[in-house]
């Protein structure tokens, strides 16, 4: 089991939700926490915890950073699931990096960090906590456009110096940017097939559906999810071996090559983007785990 803290701004962007589904329902994956950024990240958490209970997850930690940090306008799709500006009192206490560095000080074994959202929380960490660090297996990033002409990215461009902090902090850093990750899609198509998955299905269905009427689209990328598997494997995202390193650039995020040896950057080159779509319906489809008793992790609680 390979275990994993996910970061998320889960609530936006339907793929996040997917995102907490595949690292539930993966035999290969162990989640350890989750943790919220940007914008009101109570509410994330709430959708968060709302999501594992139906996920029969409901003993895996959730705290949210700090608030506020929205740049631009985004549609939402866990508001249809979740009320904006509900709080659930499970949320924890302490903030977010708080709970990533006591998950990696008591693991016996290397966690790997996911951030599917912008890196606020990561960047966080890694100043306020850089003992916990050496016990990260390493991070996996959804963000950026690794293209010739500078364009938004919403994820690193909301902050663009945690994103370059992290990127560029000598650990094993794997990235799965906008132009590779957009690939990996869902169509109204699947809709049927997402309301029918056990436990959790009414409400992705839900998201997912509003998400593309919202939009006014068929389909929607699965950045999130696709860019997670960078933590298990490069079964369906090969990445460049080349090494890079992140700067910024009109407060963007602009990807250049490192000297040689440099530990720490590389980017997704390639992805079987057909073959994570099967992939990726017929993991969340499996059958709920069944529930932990208590804390499985030995994490002390905080009170609400």
């Amino acid at each position: 089991m390979i275990p994993i803290i996910l970061d998320t701004d889960i609530g936006d962007d339907v793929d996040d939700a997917f995102a907490l589904a595949y690292a539930i329902r993966h035999p290969q994956i162990d989640l350890r926490a989750v943790t919220t950024v940007l914008g009101d990240t109570r509410w994330r958490a709430a959708l968060a915890l709302r999501l594992l209970d139906e996920l029969d997850a409901s003993t895996i930690p959730v705290a949210a950073g700090t608030p506020g940090g929205e740049r631009w306008p985004v549609a939402l799709s866990g508001d249809v699931v979740v009320p904006p500006g509900t709080t659930d009192t499970r949320c924890e206490a302490r903030p977010a990096w708080a709970l990533m560095a006591e998950v990696l000080t008591q693991a016996s074994e290397p966690v790997w960090l996911v951030t599917i959202g912008p890196a606020t929380n990561a960047a966080r960490l890694i100043e306020m906590h850089p003992d916990s660090v050496d016990h990260l297996a390493g991070i996996v990033m959804m963000g950026g456009r690794h293209e010739p002409v500078m364009t938004r990215e919403h994820n690193f461009g909301s902050d663009p110096t945690s994103a370059a902090v992290t990127c560029n902090s000598g650990l094993d850093v794997r990235v799965g940017d906008y132009v590779i990750t957009s690939q990996a899609q869902l169509r109204r198509s699947d809709l049927p097939r997402v309301q029918n998955i056990p436990g959790v299905g009414t409400s992705l269905a839900a998201m997912l559906e509003t998400y593309l009427n919202r939009r006014g689209r068929g389909w929607t990328s699965m950045y999130d999810p696709a860019a997670l598997t960078l933590a298990i494997s490069e079964d369906f995202l090969s990445l460049d071996p080349a090494p890079m390193r992140a700067t910024i650039v009109d407060e963007q995020i602009r990807f250049e090559g490192a000297r040689r040896g440099a530990r720490g950057l590389r980017l997704a080159a390639t992805i079987d983007a057909e073959g994570f779509h099967e992939h990726l319906l017929e993991i969340i489809d499996h059958p709920a785990r069944p529930p932990a008793e208590g804390n499985p992790f030995g994490l002390s609680q905080s009170s609400p």
